[in-house]
């Protein structure tokens, strides 16, 4: 899946797809966040991703800032990654080309 690189590093885990920050709560240490969008209050939460993925935003999105001051790989603006990935499948997120890759999965 391609999208726009935002904050450069290259990141292999577990995906976690949130689509609503009240659910954050079940985000473990490390894995990679795909979400539709970020505001502030997912803020908390980029101490412990691994990197993160949007379906939304751009290079001065909130997830976009964050996510480099954190040192955090991420992608901004890949369509449907909330439908074509699932929680608990093995990704590799190039956050300096803007690539998600699906590794493994459940239904693969």
């Amino acid at each position: 899946m391609q999208g726009m690189p935002v904050s450069q590093g290259t990141v292999e885990g577990r995906a976690r797809v949130v689509l609503d920050v009240k659910d954050a709560v079940n985000i473990q240490a490390g894995e990679i966040l795909i979400t539709q969008c970020t505001d502030v209050g997912w803020s908390p939460y980029f101490t412990l991703i691994g990197g993160l993925v949007t379906e939304l935003g751009g290079l001065l999105s909130h997830g976009a800032v964050v996510a480099r001051e954190y040192g955090v790989p991420c992608v901004a603006s890949v369509t449907e990654a909330t439908v074509a990935i699932r929680t608990g499948d093995v990704v590799r997120l190039n956050g300096s080309r803007g690539t998600l890759t699906r590794i493994s999965g459940t239904d693969m």
